[in-house]
């Protein structure tokens, strides 16, 4: 069975009903990732409705694809919160029953731009960089951890409505990713 977090319902709704016709069972909570004490509420309801979580994938991210200068505090703030600090909560919510289990797995959707930082991202590139080390420590941390594991995925521009407008040096040459060849590959790498 899966389980959706998001922020907006619809999205969430017109998504578990594709699932739902593709045969596997599917139930979705409303929860902002980015705030630590929804992700904690959300996580209790979902163990007592649905039960224990045994992959986290941890896809949630915004970008504002702004300078430094020309970005909003709160658009900063806000990137920094969802995309790096969901991560935090999430993972605390969820792990420790996995390590109890002796069960699970923590996947990070992550990106290249966490290794390889391009200008008028910086909100971006900065909190995906912060995403990356923190699966690079838990991965460790995890490596006397019987039966839970890690995976950080760094997959190139992928064709998603978060990057339309975004122009590309040389695009015969790095094509943007389909996100149905991320998500393959991602459930081939957990």
């Amino acid at each position: 069975q899966i389980i959706l977090w998001g922020r907006t319902e619809k999205c969430l709704k017109e998504t578990t009903e594709e699932i739902r016709m593709m045969g596997t069972e599917c139930h979705y909570f409303i929860c902002d990732v980015g705030n630590r004490e929804e992700v904690y509420r959300q996580a209790k309801a979902v163990r007592e409705k649905v039960g224990d979580i045994t992959i986290l994938v941890n896809n949630a991210a915004v970008v504002h694809g702004k300078s430094l200068m020309d970005s909003d505090d709160d658009a900063l703030l806000k990137s920094q919160h969802i995309n790096t600090l969901g991560q935090f909560w999430t993972t605390k919510a969820f792990l420790p029953r996995m390590l109890e289990l002796q069960n699970g797995h923590i996947v990070c959707l992550n990106s290249v731009l966490a290794l390889s930082a391009i200008p008028g991202a910086i909100d971006y590139c900065t909190s995906k960089a912060s995403s990356f080390a923190f699966m690079e420590s838990l991965t460790l941390g995890l490596l006397d951890c019987p039966g839970v594991n890690a995976t950080t995925v760094l997959p190139f521009h992928t064709s998603t409505e978060m990057f339309q407008g975004m122009r590309i040096r040389f695009p015969s040459l790095f094509p943007p990713l389909k996100p149905e060849t991320v998500a393959r590959r991602t459930v081939e790498a957990v």
